[in-house]
């Protein structure tokens, strides 16, 4: 009737993993809390600009060098090609850092989801 179920011992693994999965809002949650309070930053490749980013991808800062004003070489344009490159690494960085944690947790949990390394892959941009 049960048949490829293993015996009754899977049942327990069950159950396990449901009572697991009844705690994963809360530990959600916890997670996207710490991750607020946590920060990543990348700078352009001329060092002109620095972006700030907590673990959700919320920017905190964005630093200029005030140098770039004085450079008569320096462009609006430029300026603009720095924080845009300055702000997609730092974002980059940031889903790194949550899809990490995420994955820690459902380690942590003891959760066997399969599918799981294609889920952080995407969130990171990787090609899973």
């Amino acid at each position: 009737m049960f048949k490829g179920l293993g015996g009754l011992g899977n049942l327990g693994n069950i159950a396990s993993m449901v009572g697991k999965l009844q705690d994963l809002p809360q530990q959600m949650q916890a997670l996207n809390e710490r991750m607020k309070s946590e920060r990543v930053s990348a700078s352009s490749p001329c060092g002109h600009v620095t972006v700030t980013m907590n673990g959700v991808g919320e920017v905190q800062s964005v630093d200029v060098n005030p140098q770039v004003f004085d450079d008569d070489q320096s462009s609006p344009a430029a300026l603009g090609q720095s924080i845009q490159y300055a702000t997609n690494a730092a974002g980059s960085e940031a889903k790194q850092l949550y899809a990490s944690a995420v994955g820690q947790l459902a380690n942590d949990l003891d959760l066997n989801i399969p599918g799981m390394d294609g889920l952080l892959s995407s969130l990171t941009g990787g090609n899973g």
